[in-house]
């Protein structure tokens, strides 16, 4: 690793620390938290052993750890994955005199890899279509999970889960890109051009710091409770990058997994939590559809059908008897206009119009003619047109000088188009969901606070918070209710960031709480719903 100047950006410095630490599987006792401390990999150079050891059909190499030996320097030294290596334990937190479990290279070209590994998945499914019924669907088979743990049929129920047992256990997957820790430098003239560079290490690094803030604050609260974290590099972002940590790293006996993983490899390992019978947390995702037919999804992002309601709440608040104008015509609306028509004719107290964007030069004396209005962008198309839609639609707005209406969009535009004009914004009192800091709420301040304090930087985006929040909320329910939390999942704290109250929803569990904010003095406050 190159050096490091730890007085010049003690920040970086130590989301290098980080990074190497996260390798290992910590294990958090709420009640005497212990700080962490680096161990640079490669610290004490690795002897290849030649003693090796056949395990169910498969050759090993066999070596003992001598002090300052990681994961990562042994599994170089023998040229292969180090999520492929095995422990005696499900850490790799070393001491010397461990044993590690290396496979042996060149036992199988890469062709008869896959050779046998299509072979033995085609036995398992010829196996598995003999033992189920012929209505039997691809999400019920059981696979390499035991028979205790079995998941029930999609419901609109909690689904048992086995009894936790004396510490809350929890699988933190991500791509963390480990292999790449040795390009990051943190030189002083490298700092100084920091703007100019990024490391895909970081951009995950911070979502972990967020748990772990939650952790240590949760550590000093009266919640008892200990927290084991196995923290999971997926080096693979892929569906079979996750299924080989999922099974080398014991993910299945976990009591939550948390996985910010993209599209595919989050699918598969929705799938094995399923399987396995393990809850498994969505960050990021706003679809509803993953809650569709897995009763273990907690999807941590609101719904959109909440964010839906909560506007039209604000509306009916803010102008008892305004008019709502929908602007639409782009493309990929229908179910979020399909939401809208629904909950308007459901309620019926809110008069409203569908207003094609087709017809935009109609758009002012459309409105100057009804002053009491507000005005709903759904409008959707790609960057460049969204962009160009954007700065139209606010020019044709801001045009109506006397009472102006108020604006509304499910997503922030002030995030997604960095060059908008914010005074125009805020003539037109624009509300939405915004992810920004709100500098007025002592929580976010007190979040922003410790984390610099913790860790040397202020966070760069929403995932740090987000981590804070789903963290302390899930572990706070876990502690005060055990497993019957999924049953029961509503739990009330002060201190997040943003609010979270899960519901089933569909079949999974969702977030039905969002936060409306509308704009003032230039900055975001939350916005009345009531």
């Amino acid at each position: 690793m190159k050096k490091r100047v730890f007085n010049v950006f003690s920040g970086r410095a130590e989301k290098v620390i980080l990074l190497i630490c996260v390798s290992i599987a910590f294990h958090f006792p709420l009640s005497t938290f212990h700080s962490l401390k680096a161990q640079a990999p490669g610290t004490t150079p690795v002897k290849v052993s030649t003693e090796t050891q056949v395990i169910n059909g498969r050759k090993y190499y066999v070596h003992i750890v001598e002090t300052g030996q990681t994961v990562y320097s042994i599994s170089k030294a023998y040229k292969v994955n180090s999520y492929d290596a095995v422990t005696h334990v499900d850490i790799h937190f070393l001491h010397a005199g461990d044993t590690v479990w290396l496979p042996f290279r060149g036992q199988f070209s890469a062709s008869e890899e896959k050779m046998e590994a299509d072979k033995k998945e085609a036995a398992r499914q010829q196996n598995e279509q003999k033992k189920q019924p012929v209505n039997e669907t691809k999400n019920d088979k059981q696979q390499e999970f035991p028979s205790s743990k079995r998941p029930t049929p999609s419901t609109t129920t909690a689904p048992t889960v086995r009894p936790m047992g004396d510490a809350i256990r929890i699988s933190l997957l991500m791509p963390l890109h480990l292999n790449e820790i040795d390009e990051i430098s943190t030189t002083k003239f490298d700092i100084e051009q920091r703007g100019k560079k990024s490391y895909r290490q970081f951009e995950f690094i911070e979502f972990y710091e967020g748990i772990l803030l939650a952790l240590e604050q949760l550590s000093s609260s009266a919640t008892n409770a200990r927290v084991e974290l196995n923290v999971v590099d997926v080096p693979d972002n892929s569906a079979d990058g996750v299924q080989r940590v999922f099974l080398s790293h014991n993910v299945a006996q976990s009591d939550v997994v948390v996985a910010l993983l993209f599209r595919d490899a989050f699918t598969k390992a929705a799938e094995l939590s399923r399987q396995a019978g393990v809850y498994i947390v969505n960050p990021m995702s706003t679809r509803s559809e993953i809650c569709a037919d897995n009763p273990y999804m907690v999807k941590i992002q609101p719904s959109v059908e909440s964010q839906v309601k909560v506007m039209l709440d604000n509306m009916k608040a803010e102008r008892p008897n305004g008019h709502l104008y929908i602007i639409h015509g782009g493309s990929g609306e229908k179910p979020l206009l399909n939401e809208l028509k629904h909950q308007l004719s459901e309620r019926g107290d809110i008069k409203y119009t569908l207003f094609n964007w087709s017809q935009s030069n109609k758009l002012t004396s459309t409105l100057k003619s009804n002053p009491d209005c507000s005005v709903l962008s759904i409008y959707n198309q790609d960057n460049d047109q969204m962009r160009v839609f954007v700065s139209n639609l606010l020019n044709r707005l801001s045009a109506i000088k006397s009472n102006s209406p108020t604006l509304y969009t499910l997503s922030d535009w002030t995030r997604d188009y960095s060059d908008i004009d914010f005074a125009q914004l805020q003539q037109l009192n624009y509300h939405t969901f915004s992810s920004n800091w709100d500098l007025s709420n002592s929580v976010h301040v007190d979040f922003l606070t410790n984390f610099r304090n913790r860790f040397g930087s202020e966070p760069t985006s929403a995932l740090a918070a987000t981590a804070y929040d789903l963290t302390s909320y899930i572990v706070y329910g876990l502690s005060l209710r055990n497993s019957k939390f999924w049953s029961e999942p509503g739990v009330s704290l002060s201190n997040l960031i943003h609010p979270i109250h899960l519901e089933r929803h569909q079949a999974g569990l969702e977030n039905n709480q969002p936060q409306l904010y509308r704009m003032e003095s230039l900055h975001f406050v939350p916005a009345t719903t009531k």
